[in-house]
């Protein structure tokens, strides 16, 4: 809708631009999605290698944590005191203290040779339990159960697997609990009879070593288990987001997400590499602006030819788009001039073209125009002659008859001066209607009409009816056509009426709207009211009756054919009674011309 709505000029212009800068910026936009797409292509590549290395140094620290959890079979001792049955520890002989003393030294061995084993359990066969803690002297919590943790079930079950847990706390010992990696195994004798399962608590810090000995920079690095838990993240934000994602275990090749940082929301993109060893994934991920930061200087050189070319363009598609507009804007105004009633020919500029041959045939065209707006002026002409003299025709004697016989019965009964006073009124409103056909009239000479007619019609509905009036004395003199009112009153006394059990109040008002340039004529009464069906049956010439008005129907007509369809008479239902409303233009009348 928009385009419609632009100039010729402004759409050539458009149009010329369009055409010479699209090339452009097309090319522009595929030489910096390519080289984005190379750039991203050449830095997720480096990002899987990366992923490789980091996974494999996993891969061996675990794998040395594996050969540690075997350290027992070369402990003939351990084995021995775990063979024993178990025996409750108040009830331990200093045999049994001495070789508890023993196992205790031989595993606090384990932290001097890595220092990320934070802790060391061997859970027995026969219930005994054994451990020690690096850089804290808290014991054994004996009111732990282990065996429902998930590692030590999957230790058992691989009867002498190695496995590897996820982050969780360790809660074997006493004091506060601490986050911890669990390996685990479980130690077979010669026979291949379970005696116990050993288990490994490891910090994770061992990963946040690897990673920076890798040096790997502004790089995002995330590393979940095979369950899609979090092990260890350089990005707590990033992190999250992947958490929060759907089948995150599930992911393969290449993935993005966003994370807020100082300047914002900050998208991220990368690789992901899984274990087979562990089932662990590592998420490799850059900022993508720092991604595209060489692609920018392209996409910035491109925008800056392209405005180039636009500028050029741009005036040469404005001088070129005027030049061929001018004739057309030339015949817009002459179409404007036309539309006011000013048949202007175009002067013919001599063009053999198209647009030389549109001026001589509108040229032609304004001529014939104007012989039929003359013609058909004349008709409306003789028209409204026509239409106002059937006017005359519409006057019913039978007000008169009935009018005149009420003063004959006040005459005989009252024999009071008010006869005079009401066959003068009479003789007025008479006079009126034969002034139908001649100019207009003041709205005061108007309201002094209404003001006759009522006290007429007054004689025949005693008290039926009130009229309050509201015509600012300013509007005295404002310019209406003559008896304009009159069927408007005489339909609120009637149909307001019918049917009433009080006073009928009526209300004549006038204004001023549209910016003081139109005049308003509202007559309104508190009657029965009136339907839709109702008001589209009074503004029809089918229901002029022998005993009803001359009609809303003329009255809309004569005001529509003087002064045009922007004007006329409306109905409208109130909630309580009618309004009709006669819209004219304003224009004062002087008392002299009335």
């Amino acid at each position: 809708m928009r385009w419609r709505k632009i100039t010729y000029n402004q759409k050539l212009f458009i149009t010329f631009l369009l055409i010479s800068c699209l090339p452009v910026l097309l090319l522009g936009t595929i030489a910096y999605k390519k080289s984005a797409d190379t750039l991203k292509s050449q830095t997720e590549q480096d990002l899987q290698v990366i992923a490789g290395q980091l996974n494999t140094s996993i891969e061996k620290q675990i794998s040395d944590f594996d050969r540690f959890s075997i350290l027992p079979y070369y402990m003939p001792e351990a084995f021995k005191i775990l063979s024993q049955p178990y025996v409750p520890e108040e009830q331990w002989s200093s045999a049994k203290l001495n070789a508890q003393k023993q196992l205790i030294r031989l595993m606090s061995a384990y932290p001097s040779i890595n220092t990320s084993i934070k802790g060391m359990v061997l859970y027995g066969d026969k219930g005994s339990i054994s451990g020690y803690r690096s850089n804290d002297s808290s014991s054994i919590n004996r009111a732990y159960n282990a065996s429902g943790e998930a590692w030590y079930k999957e230790a058992r079950l691989k009867k002498g697997g190695f496995v590897v847990s996820g982050v969780h706390e360790i809660r074997q010992f006493e004091g506060e609990p601490f986050a911890a990696i669990t390996g685990a195994r479980m130690l077979l004798d010669d026979r291949m009879r379970p005696i116990a399962v050993i288990a490994l608590h490891i910090s994770p810090d061992f990963i946040d070593k690897i990673i920076r000995s890798s040096q790997l920079g502004d790089t995002v690095v995330t590393v979940v288990d095979r369950d899609g838990q979090l092990v260890y993240t350089s990005n707590q934000q990033v992190a999250s987001q992947l958490l929060k994602e759907n089948s995150l275990h599930e992911r393969v090749g290449i993935w993005m997400t966003s994370g807020e940082g100082e300047e914002g929301k900050i998208a991220y993109r990368g690789v992901v590499k899984k274990s087979k060893y562990l089932g662990w994934s590592i998420y490799l991920g850059k900022n993508q602006n720092d991604l595209l930061r060489d692609s920018r200087m392209i996409r910035r050189y491109t925008l800056i030819i392209a405005i180039t070319l636009m500028i050029a363009t741009a005036v040469v598609s404005w001088l070129l788009a005027r030049n061929l507009s001018r004739p057309i804007l030339r015949l817009i105004r002459s179409m404007r001039n036309v539309e006011q009633g000013k048949f202007e020919v175009l002067e013919l500029t001599g063009r053999q073209d198209e647009i030389g041959q549109l001026h001589l045939s509108y040229s032609r065209m304004v001529k014939r125009l104007e012989r039929m707006v003359q013609s058909i002026a004349e008709k409306e002409h003789q028209k409204r002659k026509a239409e106002l003299y059937a006017l005359h025709l519409r006057i019913q004697p039978h007000f008169l008859y009935n009018t005149l016989n009420s003063i004959r019965m006040i005459a005989i009964m009252q024999q009071s001066q008010q006869i005079a006073k009401l066959i003068h009124s009479l003789n007025r409103l008479l006079q009126s209607y034969l002034k139908l056909d001649d100019g207009p009239m003041p709205l005061s000479q108007e309201i002094a009409l209404l003001k006759n007619y009522g006290q007429l019609k007054d004689l025949r509905y005693t008290n039926t009816f009130l009229i309050e009036w509201d015509v600012p004395e300013e509007l005295l003199y404002s310019e209406i056509p003559p008896m304009l009112l009159q069927p408007v009153l005489e339909n609120a006394i009637f149909h307001g009426s019918k049917g009433l059990n009080r006073t009928l109040k009526i209300q004549v008002k006038a204004s001023l709207v549209r910016e003081n340039s139109d005049l308003q004529i509202e007559v309104c009464d508190d009657g029965i009211g009136i339907s839709e069906d109702q008001i589209s049956r009074l503004l029809d010439d089918r229901m002029l009756t022998g005993t009803s008005s001359i009609g809303l129907n003329n009255v809309n007509d004569r005001v529509r054919l003087r002064f045009g369809e922007d004007y006329g008479l409306t109905v409208k239902r109130l909630e309580q009674g009618t309004a009709i409303t006669i819209t004219l233009p304003y224009k004062e009348i002087h008392e002299g011309g009335s």
